[in-house]
């Protein structure tokens, strides 16, 4: 592809379609056969000596009640 090839019409329109509000997508817009991806989560217990390892500090509980 030579330069001159490259510096062609500019097709694009240059406006950002996100500035713009046009609601949810239509049913043509949508996916038809791939699932939307779902986040997985997991529950993963840790002692506390690996939770400070991992660099998170605990605040020290107090007995006094604040007024």
């Amino acid at each position: 592809m030579t330069v001159e090839h490259r510096r062609g019409a500019e097709r694009r329109s240059g406006k950002d379609r996100r500035q713009i509000d046009n609601g949810p997508p239509t049913n043509f817009e949508r996916r038809r056969a791939v699932e939307a991806r779902q986040p997985e989560l997991i529950e993963v217990h840790m002692s506390e000596d690996e939770i400070r390892a991992l660099g998170f500090v605990f605040e020290q509980a107090t007995a006094s009640v604040r007024g």
